[in-house]
């Protein structure tokens, strides 16, 4: 239906009719498309903001629903709830799912209704007459259903008014969506640009306006202008005029002066945010009938010559788009008059390089130059160069498919590195002659540069210096395929990154990039990498924003070797390439959200995701910390260590011992260090190739019921070969309970696990949770662990669900327990498996004030022990070295009588309540005894089995402390 308005006013007045329509043939889904899509969400605004009193009368509850920038479905009913004030525990549920998304590498676009919110919303709204305003950014119409709503049919009470329309969205193909049941309102106007057509270009431009949020914004007057200049030029220009809005609109507007330049980067700042916030459009098939007298018509100009060029310039433009054909040439006084350009955009024009017509524009801001050809001519040498004055106050360079090398003065290249913000090289070079890409130190002085766009430049082997470019915020690189490396020296200030190699096609070999290292770029939030990459060896992220590593569009990565993402922060996903990464032997991330697992695992498969088939080395840091957290841990330091079986062997870790006191002086801290340096690698630390690291800092394990992550934990922590955790102040577990927990029937019982060293952890208590039975086997490749200052551990092992079969792999492979200061540790391992271990050769325990009992023994093995071993004795066939200190509670290494056939040597200090040593073989081949290192007090209590059993006092050589134990006062003395 047309309706017959010239202004926001009369189209309201004409729309409200139809929404207080109360008969059944009453629409209830109402259309709007403005005029030819101007000023639509205009309309529909002032409806919502000051309706009629028949409307509120009609209407229980008027919701104006802004979804013209289209984000996703999920978006739109955030929108809605918001408008329903739904309650604050309602609107949580988005943020939840919001952040379960992005750690399942669901993509914005893609994020569906929340079902409980759509019963919430449908609650709320079932008794009520609505008037639904909806501002529509999709390209199609929406199901309401699926968000509470009606449908908008002839028997519901509430009624929709929307459009497609807004932010400058003119295209006349997305009103061919509406369905029709819907009525269709509008009003053509068919491009004359009179009064009428400027008023609704202004009010378009002050609803653009209103979305700004930046903290300067922009009056409409301005906006308008904008605006006007898209038209003005699509139109003069017709399809064939090359603009490239979408990279260059902005950049127009500011260098043109409509935008006028305030405070540094304020301008630019202000231009950025109302180009993000307008829809951009292909306006070429609008033909917007300017008048000729139109005040524009002297500044902006575009021009279309298929001969050659008479015209004279005014002296008045300052936006000149010229193309020609044939590569006509350019005359060489042409922009002799054009003292106020400030934008010129040339497409196929030939002129001399040497001496270009527009070399004496002073205020020339944008120079855009496609497919251009040097028009040879003499140089006069005897007149020495020309000037190149516009080169001085250039903003923006876009050079595209041409190679201009000029002889620039030092002092114009001085002072164009302080002016200029952007440059644009696509499949083209403009520099000083004679000076190769490799030597470039140049653009590392051009501090202001916000943008280095070297679009396939495929001259380019090294990156030139970009150290000094200290405000480069956008880096392209796409199609530089001979480009070897990119990094290390990039500017901290980089946002943006992109790298397109291309499809590899027509027999080429791929880029040759190998490397590419943003590490330390903190405020880099989009990476883009894609194309065939079959050389790239190394991509290193580390300490950068990003948010998603997508390597999906990469069509080849096959000799990709090193990957690091130390200090990511933000770092959600990681989209693994569909063909895998076979060759990937480093991958070393930290993270601070246990969500993170997902990306690591393809759950379908029941692998990692990389699908490596060789040796890897895996390291994983929990919480993720900045790359300058505390000066210790550098990635050079942190990836020095855990590089080692790539480039060397593992370094060794100082030895750690307890900061405790010693009561006998004799004997002092360092000799302990050296007694377990001497007996056992233990200390050393050796991480393996799945290595996971716990550290300071706190780790979101909120909320965590999604079965795939807990399926994802359970994958990695059963393949991790070795584990450190230090310095956490805030876990009580090593994994929580409710990702413990078993899910189809599985545990995380650390199979994998082989080294195991925990330190400083206050609120540490169970570190692992054990339920022995059926096939699962548990710790069966442990080796060495090792813990101190873990103040609050009751136990390192729980007793869990006993197993009255008999496992002989569980920690079979056990070889040295050491532990230092954990005062609350009350047991260590309790033997619930029915089986010894068989591989434990060193017990090292100091400063664990109330520990009972080493290794409780399960009832029923204890029974089957008593009456089925020999001697009614556990065995531990290879245990050699006895080193406990300082365990004022502990009563018994063993709830069982131990049999130790090769023990060695023996060291207790401080150990009152000890009675038993493990009896051991009467029949050695070298006869040597087993040497005691005790007080004097102790030995003289012990209890004995005899001879018979092998726990005797004749097959033990006790050496004894200078110092007695001394009597202590039991009472007070008062004086």
């Amino acid at each position: 239906m047309q309706l017959r308005a010239y202004t926001v006013e009369q189209a309201v007045e004409g729309i409200i009719p139809w929404l207080e329509g109360t008969g059944r043939t009453a629409y209830k889904a109402i259309y709007f498309d403005g005029w030819d899509g101007l000023a639509a969400s205009s309309v529909l605004r002032s409806i919502a903001e000051d309706p009629p009193p028949s409307v509120k009368k009609k209407f229980d509850k008027i919701l104006r629903i802004d979804c013209s920038r289209w984000k996703s479905p999920r978006a739109l009913q955030r929108a809605i709830a918001h408008e329903l004030k739904l309650p604050q525990s309602i609107m949580a549920a988005f943020d939840r799912e919001d952040e379960d998304d992005d750690f399942s590498g669901v993509e914005e676009g893609s994020r569906a209704e929340i079902g409980e919110i759509r019963m919430e919303t449908y609650q709320t709204i079932r008794d009520l007459t609505c008037l639904v305003i909806f501002h529509n950014g999709s390209d199609s119409t929406v199901n309401w259903p699926n968000f509470g709503f009606p449908q908008f049919d002839w028997f519901d009470p509430c009624t929709v008014l929307w459009t497609f329309r807004g932010r400058l969205r003119l295209n006349p193909e997305i009103k061919q969506k509406v369905d029709s049941s819907h009525l269709y309102i509008y009003q053509p106007i068919y491009w004359m640009f009179d009064h009428d057509t400027a008023q609704l270009i202004f009010n378009e431009a002050t609803e653009v306006a209103k979305y700004m949020q930046h903290k300067q914004s922009i009056i409409p007057g301005i906006a308008a202008k904008c605006i006007e200049y898209l038209l003005w030029l699509s139109e003069k220009g017709g399809s064939t005029m090359e603009y490239n809005w979408a990279t260059h609109a902005s950049n127009y507007w500011v260098c043109d002066g409509i935008i006028e330049e305030g405070q540094p980067d304020e301008s630019w700042e202000v231009s950025a945010a109302l180009h993000q916030q307008i829809r951009l459009d292909d306006y070429s098939s609008l033909t917007v009938n300017f008048p000729d007298d139109h005040p524009h018509a002297e500044s902006w100009k575009s021009a279309i010559y298929k001969s050659d060029i008479t015209e004279k310039l005014s002296p008045k433009l300052t936006s000149f788009f010229l193309a020609v054909e044939k590569s006509i040439p350019l005359p060489p006084h042409m922009f002799q008059q054009s003292g106020r350009l400030r934008v010129l955009k040339l497409f196929g024009c030939s002129f001399s390089f040497y001496s270009p017509p527009f070399r004496s524009c002073r205020s020339l801001r944008f120079l855009g130059l496609d497919s251009c050809t040097d028009q040879r001519q003499e140089e006069e040498g005897n007149k020495g160069r020309p000037t190149m004055e516009f080169f001085q106050s250039l903003w923006v360079l876009d050079i595209s498919h041409m190679d201009w090398e000029l002889d620039l003065s030092q002092d114009t290249l001085q002072q164009m590195a302080r002016n200029i913000r952007e440059i644009h090289l696509k499949k083209g070079r403009v520099w000083r002659s004679n000076l190769a890409w490799r030597q470039l130190q140049n653009l590392g002085k051009v501090r202001v540069i916000k943008l280095l766009d070297l679009s396939g430049s495929n001259a380019i082997e090294v990156l030139p210096t970009l150290c000094g470019a200290t405000g480069l915020r956008n880096l392209v690189l796409d199609g530089c395929t001979e480009l070897v490396h990119v990094g290390p020296g990039l500017p901290p200030s980089l946002e943006s990154f992109s790298f397109d190699a291309g499809a590899g096609e027509n027999g080429s070999d791929g880029a040759k990039i190998s490397c590419i290292t943003l590490a330390g770029c903190a405020k880099l939030v989009d990476f883009r990498l894609l194309g065939y990459l079959p050389n790239l060896v190394e991509l290193d992220l580390s300490g950068t924003a990003v948010k998603f590593l997508d390597l999906k569009r990469v069509r080849q990565v096959e000799n990709l070797q090193r990957v690091c993402l130390m200090g990511c922060k933000q770092l959600h996903a990681i989209f693994w390439p569909e063909n895998g990464m076979q060759q990937l032997r480093l991958l070393c991330i930290d993270i601070t959200d246990i969500r993170f697992f997902q990306s690591l695992v393809e759950e379908s498969v029941d692998e990692f995701a990389w699908g490596t088939t060789g040796p890897l080395k895996l390291n994983i840091y929990l919480p993720c910390t900045s790359m300058e957290d505390d000066g210790k841990n550098s990635k050079k330091d942190r990836l020095g260590r855990t590089a080692g079986h790539l480039v060397g062997e593992p370094s060794v870790a100082p030895t750690r011992t307890s900061q405790t006191s010693c009561p006998y002086n004799d004997v002092r801290i360092e000799e302990i260090a050296a007694f377990d340096t001497r007996r056992t690698s233990g200390l050393q630390f050796v991480p393996h190739n799945i290595h996971v690291e716990i550290r300071q800092g706190t780790i979101n394990n909120t909320n965590v019921v999604a079965a795939q992550v807990i399926r994802a934990v359970q994958f990695v922590m059963n393949r991790v070969q070795s584990l450190h955790v230090h310095n956490n102040s805030s876990i009580t577990s090593i994994i929580p309970d409710e990702i413990s927990r078993p899910v189809s029937g599985k545990d995380i019982n650390y199979r994998a696990l082989k080294w195991c060293r925990l330190e400083s952890c206050p609120k540490l208590d169970t570190v692992f949770y054990t339920n022995y039975g059926g096939s699962d086997l548990w710790f069966d490749k442990l080796e060495n662990f090792w813990a101190a200052d873990l103040l609050m551990a009751r136990s390192i092992w729980s007793r869990g669900r006993p197993y009255h079969a008999r496992d002989a792999q569980s920690f079979a492979k056990l070889q040295a327990i050491h532990l230092y200061s954990c005062r609350r540790l009350q047991f260590v391992l309790p033997l619930s498996w029915g089986h010894t271990l068989s591989s434990l050769e060193t017990l090292h325990i100091v400063c664990c004030g109330d520990l009972k009992q080493v290794f409780p023994v399960e009832e029923r093995f204890l029974s089957a022990i008593a009456t089925e071993h020999p001697n009614g004795m556990l065995e531990f066939p290879k245990l050699k070295h006895l080193y406990l200190q300082d365990l004022f509670c502990l009563q018994q290494i063993c709830e069982a009588k131990i049999f130790a056939p090769v023990l060695e040597t023996v060291h207790l200090r401080g150990c009152w309540a000890l009675r038993r040593l493990p009896a051991t073989s009467r029949y050695r081949q070298d006869g040597r005894l087993v040497a005691v290192d005790c007080e004097r007090d102790w030995w003289e209590k012990l209890e004995w089995d005899g001879l018979r059993v092998g726990h005797h006092h004749s097959l033990f050589a006790p050496r004894h402390s200078a110092y007695y134990k001394k009597r202590q006062l039991r009472t007070t003395v008062l004086r």
